[in-house]
């Protein structure tokens, strides 16, 4: 989302705050809804190896995507606590 600079510089500070908080927020939203297709895309071609024919998936098709999702959960977690030592200078 481009704004021109011009549009920008009529703006006061707080409304200028706003705007930034409000696109910070959006960009955020934009990054969770991909990282969940994401995983629903990964995890569903992983898991889903039979025809759906009824409204529920087979038992072992659930716990696979239970699986697939904590799994892909812990190592997002994994990666979040490494960064946060390497932003903090350490190992």
């Amino acid at each position: 989302m481009d704004i021109p600079q011009a549009d920008l510089d009529l703006l006061n500070e707080k409304a200028k705050t706003e705007l930034r908080t409000f696109i910070s927020n959006e960009t955020q939203r934009q990054r969770i809804q991909g990282l969940t297709h994401a995983l629903t895309d990964s995890c569903w071609k992983k898991c889903i190896t039979s025809n759906i024919k009824t409204n529920q998936l087979d038992k072992s098709e659930a716990v696979c995507m239970s699986d697939c999702v904590e799994r892909f959960m812990d190592v997002n977690l994994a990666i979040m606590n490494h960064v946060q030592k390497l932003t903090r200078g350490g190992k």
